[in-house]
């Protein structure tokens, strides 16, 4: 298969903007890597996104949101594909989830418009057919992870913790399972803003300053999601009704619990895998948060805990990178989901080409 130059888009949970990213692939290795950029949403903007979430369907106001959406990701890719000094063939768009309840779905974000407004073929909609087939439509990212991790030791796992926490295991075995941990930063950043007006918990100051209630995690722990077997997922919202638990708390003692229960779903994770990996590589914006990096060493004190930035990586762009890779596989109809990442039947291609590549003759660049 032919090295393409594609421009990767991640929107995460966590509502703090959008990620963009330049990676040279085939689908399977990783050749070179380009520039990268963040684009904050404004605040407003960001509100606007999460009075969206829990919609199951389209309505006037998710459209209108999903129209600025999509020209935000367009003004940022012209920029880039201004800058660069290679033209991108392909952009993966990821979009904006905002309700995931397999196997009903749904990422706001119109391809069509984004491939109009920046001239390009643009492949999103990634989960659909998963979900259509039989899967939980994520997490999609497990085949970049063991693109990256092709050349480390195994067992070893990767765990992102974005909004939502997932983790990918490899051991060596072409052996791939994906699933959610749970939480990541959505209840921590939620609760940090409406708190402190701040959009997140800085390296953990504000957890490390708390006492953290040990009893009520273990209760939160005790949620059918944690006995469940992978493959699984999540919504960012599903642990929503646990703050009002928090009411009686400092605001502190409640970002420290929030913490706690993040680094408990994660150990909790490594406990359901095969072997229990050699290494544990974090990647992220819950990477950054040394409280929670502390916790994890704590809790999984015989295991090597690093930092995708240890190695090397793009921590802040991972998930960019990997939708410009999945849509380059995706171009080459090769798997993007497998049996025990999102528990598919079968190895599974997906996303949507836009319809100037097809009319095009199916050509690209």
């Amino acid at each position: 298969m032919e090295p393409l130059w594609a421009l990767g888009f991640m929107s995460g949970t966590s509502l703090d903007g959008i990620d963009a990213a330049f990676i040279l692939s085939d689908g399977q290795q990783i050749l070179d890597k380009g520039i990268t950029c963040f684009l904050p949403y404004a605040p407003e903007f960001r509100q606007e996104i999460r009075e969206c979430f829990g919609k199951a369907e389209r309505n006037l106001v998710i459209c209108r949101v999903e129209e600025k959406l999509t020209r935000l990701h367009a003004e940022l890719a012209n920029r880039m594909i201004n800058e660069s000094p290679v033209k991108p063939q392909l952009i993966g768009f990821h979009g904006q989830t905002i309700f995931h309840a397999p196997p009903k779905t749904l990422q706001i974000g119109d391809g069509e418009l984004l491939s109009r407004l920046a001239g390009i073929p643009v492949v999103y909609d990634f989960r659909v057919n998963d979900c259509l087939n039989g899967g939980q439509g994520a997490p999609l990212v497990p085949v970049y992870h063991q693109a990256l991790a092709k050349t480390l030791a195994k067992p070893l796992a990767i765990v992102n913790i974005g909004g939502v926490g997932n983790i990918t295991y490899m051991d060596g075995c072409e052996t791939l399972i994906a699933f959610d941990t749970g939480p990541g930063n959505a209840l921590i950043d939620d609760f940090v803003l409406q708190a402190y007006n701040l959009p997140f918990d800085e390296d953990g100051a504000i957890a490390v300053s708390g006492v953290a209630d040990q009893q009520l995690v273990k209760v939160w722990l005790k949620d059918p999601f944690f006995t469940k077997f992978y493959p699984k997922s999540i919504d960012r919202d599903h642990f929503a009704r646990i703050k009002a638990a928090l009411a009686h708390m400092t605001p502190a003692d409640a970002v420290a619990t929030l913490t706690l229960f993040t680094a408990s779903t994660i150990v909790l994770a490594c406990a359901q895998l095969p072997k229990r990996p050699g290494q544990l590589i974090l990647c992220g914006g819950g990477a950054k948060n040394q409280t929670l990096g502390k916790l994890l060493e704590e809790s999984l004190n015989n295991m090597n805990i690093m930092t995708a930035e240890s190695l090397g990586w793009q921590s802040d762009f991972v998930e960019a990178q990997a939708f410009a890779f999945l849509a380059i596989r995706s171009f080459y109809g090769v798997p993007l989901s497998f049996p025990l990442t999102t528990g598919v039947k079968v190895p599974l291609t997906g996303g949507r080409m836009t319809e100037n590549y097809l009319n095009q003759g199916g050509k690209v660049g």
